[in-house]
């Protein structure tokens, strides 16, 4: 039984074997119909091996290429035919020496003591930023505090500059004498916006370099004194203390005033209130009471920001330079009395209005009232600003070339 089934499949199999070589008779015609092509016969490779020396058939090989002038490198060679002459790649310039194509900047081999305040106050100098922009200049920062004694450090340490910032702390003799004998080269950024105390005098003439928030503050250090290197350079605004934030419909305000409503303001103070009437009014400051003005205690900078944040429209008069870029770097259109110190670093009618009386005031109140995309291309300029012309990296980098320049 097996052996039948395995020849029917073997029969099978010789079936479907003759049937594969049967062609359609399609196929079959036009296979006749087509004529027979020869095979090309195939080249036969010549031989490698030297007919002469090995060194002759070496230089065989290495025959140098004939480049043609006259021909691009793709072309094939053509007689009777003409090509433009190939132009000559141009020359790469060659790169000077790499110490003399960098500018030498002093203040990249400096080693920085920095001391801070020990308390720390309502309105901390500089905070964070000074520091992070020093570490950005120099070669090395140490950051202490004032506390007493801390001339041992600088004993210690033997730093290239010693910079004090703020100058409020009452300084023991001690200090005083060990800095003045050091040698070192010393620095104090005074926090001097509400008037030079008896201390700022006694400590200032010990420091080399003095850098005050008034330009009304210079005759004093320099004349009264008796210091010679005495410079304006307000504190810069902390961009991440005091960043644009947005305020509910119930806490903002129109206007928001800053400066003491003293007897010399009484006609700014009357212009204000004839003109906002129906408006919503803030002041920071003393002496409000008697004018039915609701103020704002400020005992932080958190809590400063938010009151910058709240208003529309800020006005300040004996404007203090840092609250003028604080509230540039919460994005506020502002209006601030001409001084001195305002157009050093700011620039009128681009950044911060000016006003000089109670007239110009109640122009400009009048004005920039209704144009509120004028108000808002000035906002915008003043916060640009804050980051790029007068930011805690600017005023540091103004402070070392101050002091870079006048020492040498």
């Amino acid at each position: 039984m097996i052996q039948k089934e395995d020849d029917s499949a073997k029969g099978v199999a010789m079936k479907n074997k003759h049937k594969s070589k049967r062609r359609h008779p399609v196929i079959r015609s036009l296979k006749k119909q087509a004529p027979r092509r020869n095979s090309p016969k195939r080249k036969k490779i010549p031989s490698a091996a030297p007919s002469g020396s090995i060194e002759e058939w070496l230089r065989t090989l290495t025959k140098p290429y004939v480049i043609h002038e006259n021909l691009p490198p793709h072309a094939p060679e053509q007689t009777g035919q003409e090509y433009p002459s190939r132009q000559k790649e141009p020359e790469l310039p060659v790169p000077p020496e790499s110490q003399a194509a960098l500018p030498f900047i002093a203040h990249k081999n400096l080693r920085v003591l920095l001391v801070t305040p020990f308390f720390r106050t309502n309105h901390t100098v500089g905070g964070q930023s000074i520091p992070e922009a020093l570490r950005l200049l120099v070669k090395e920062l140490i950051v202490i505090k004032a506390y007493e004694g801390f001339t041992d450090a600088l004993t210690r340490l033997q730093p290239d500059l010693l910079l004090l910032l703020g100058g409020t702390e009452v300084m023991i003799s001690t200090d005083l004498e060990t800095i003045r004998d050091s040698g070192i080269p010393a620095a104090v950024w005074m926090d001097d916006e509400n008037g030079v105390t008896d201390s700022q005098r006694w400590m200032a003439q010990t420091f080399d370099y003095v850098f005050t928030q008034h330009h009304a503050h210079l005759c004093i250090y320099q004349e009264t004194l008796g210091c010679l290197n005495v410079h304006y350079l307000p504190f810069p605004a902390d961009p991440e203390v005091f960043p644009p934030r947005k305020s509910g419909e119930y806490e903002r305000c129109d206007i928001l005033i800053i400066g003491d409503a003293e007897r010399s303001r009484e006609e700014y103070i009357r212009v204000i209130r004839d003109f906002s009437t129906d408006l919503k009014l803030l002041a920071i400051g003393k002496g409000w009471e008697p004018f039915s003005v609701k103020t704002v205690p400020c005992s932080a900078e958190d809590g400063l920001q938010k009151v910058y944040n709240r208003a529309n429209m800020i006005i300040q008069w004996d404007p203090v330079q840092r609250r003028v870029f604080e509230a540039a770097a919460c994005g506020v259109f502002q209006l601030a009395e001409a001084s001195a110190d305002l157009f050093r670093y700011m620039n009128a009618s681009i950044d911060v209005v000016p006003f000089q009386n109670a007239a110009e005031l109640g122009t400009r109140l009048t004005y920039y009232t209704d144009q509120v995309d004028q108000r808002r291309l000035i906002a915008s300029q003043a916060l640009w600003n804050t980051h790029y012309e007068y930011s805690p990296l600017h005023m540091v980098i103004e402070l070392l070339r101050i002091i870079i320049s006048t020492s040498s």
